[in-house]
């Protein structure tokens, strides 16, 4: 039977350390804007910690939902899930930006 409670809970979970995740990722890149890139490379780190365990609150109730076999699909869920996407796709872009702003600053420096 489907415990609608603990799927809930879990969704709030992914949708908490997704959206620290992303806040993370984002002050990163505000970090390599003003050149900082070590302190960028810090907020990485920081939000891969937290996009981890959004990403194992969401493996834990695919697992679950194969082990009973019956489908667990809410709205809470599916926002959940678009969360945890969006973080990784902040994170992918970023670090592009990031690599960016480097190279721009060897550039700029003559290194």
């Amino acid at each position: 039977m489907v415990d609608i409670e603990k799927i809930s809970e879990t969704a709030m979970e992914i949708i908490s350390y997704s959206g620290l995740a992303k806040s993370c990722y984002l002050e990163a890149l505000h970090f390599a804007k003003t050149g900082d890139f070590l302190q960028a490379d810090e907020k990485i780190k920081e939000g891969d910690k937290s996009f981890v365990q959004a990403h194992h609150g969401h493996g834990g109730l695919l697992q679950e939902e194969m082990e009973v076999q019956e489908p667990r699909i809410s709205l809470l869920m599916t926002h959940a899930e678009d969360q945890l996407m969006g973080a990784e796709m902040s994170k992918t872009f970023i670090m592009e930006l990031m690599e960016l702003y480097k190279n721009q600053k060897k550039e700029t420096s003559g290194v």
